[in-house]
């Protein structure tokens, strides 16, 4: 099927649309999309430079409308949901982050995938001993990411944490935890588990296309990993998880307390202010597109 078909065929499916809406819903979303003249593109602010937002499939339908010539390829969304997001000064206000998914990047390569779905099991292993179960494994391309479900924690503990500085410390945690075991699943390192945490970070977004190998970011739920095999992610036959939505609120609040105790929030924070002018790569660009 060539990529353009494949483009067509893949984001006109309802299925498709209402899932990608549902997880990516007040999150900062980013896309990759094709140029007949730039070839890949990846955006991540509206006009003004507003945030991209996908809430609803007419929210969907409008982003298809606001890229024009270029083709979607691929939607990511961000670790963080917000309380708002409407304008560029409301993605790095901290005090608008509600929620934020604690997610490990296994980085590897796509013909490796048992050393990746082995590691991951690792991490669903360690979670599952310290009682934590609202968790889901997404593959996305060459690797695959594990997240705790942002619904596993409590109301009460986020009025004492911020959502972020959390789910930094639970990822950090548990990847030091397990470190020596990374290396004994991947001896010759060609496998990395990374804790990508900040404000500004986009993972892809379920049954997203991949922005360069036709597969889907497929979801699946720790019971599952046992059968994983590459052929889940074909776009003419994916299978899978909406599972991905049940969580247990407040069954990670143990293991955030321990984690924050141990490692601390977002190492970074004190260095985060509100953008008063637009990313550079977006000056860039703008100054390019007009040369």
């Amino acid at each position: 099927m060539k990529s353009l078909e494949l483009l067509q065929r893949h984001y006109s499916r309802s299925d498709v649309v209402e899932e990608l809406c549902y997880f990516c819903r007040n999150r900062w979303i980013a896309v990759h999309c094709i140029s007949p003249s730039q070839g890949l593109v990846f955006r991540r602010y509206g006009r003004g430079y507003t945030p991209l937002k996908l809430s609803s499939p007419s929210d969907f339908k409008h982003l298809l409308q606001a890229l024009g010539k270029c083709r979607l390829r691929s939607i990511y969304a961000s670790v963080t949901i917000y309380k708002q997001l409407s304008k560029l000064e409301d993605v790095y206000d901290y005090s608008l982050f509600s929620r934020s998914t604690p997610t490990w990047d296994i980085d590897g390569i796509f013909s490796n995938w048992r050393e990746t779905i082995s590691i991951a099991r690792e991490i669903v292993s360690f979670l599952e001993q310290l009682g934590v179960t609202s968790v889901y494994v997404k593959w996305s391309g060459n690797g695959c990411h594990v997240h705790i479900h942002e619904g596993a924690f409590s109301e009460e503990l986020l009025r004492k944490h911020n959502p972020l500085d959390l789910a930094y410390a639970i990822v950090e945690y548990v990847r030091l935890k397990l470190e020596s075991r990374f290396v004994e699943l991947s001896p010759g390192g060609d496998t990395v588990v990374e804790n990508k945490i900040d404000p500004a970070r986009v993972f892809t977004a379920p049954l997203s296309l991949h922005r360069e190998l036709d597969v889907v970011c497929i979801c699946m739920k720790p019971n599952q990993l046992d059968d994983f095999t590459p052929d889940w992610v074909k776009p003419h036959s994916f299978k899978h998880s909406s599972d991905w939505k049940h969580y247990v609120e407040g069954e990670a609040d143990e293991l955030a307390e321990i984690a924050y105790e141990a490692v601390g929030g977002y190492p970074l924070r004190t260095r985060m202010r509100r953008r008063k002018h637009p990313p550079l790569d977006e000056q860039i660009r703008k100054w390019l597109e007009k040369a």
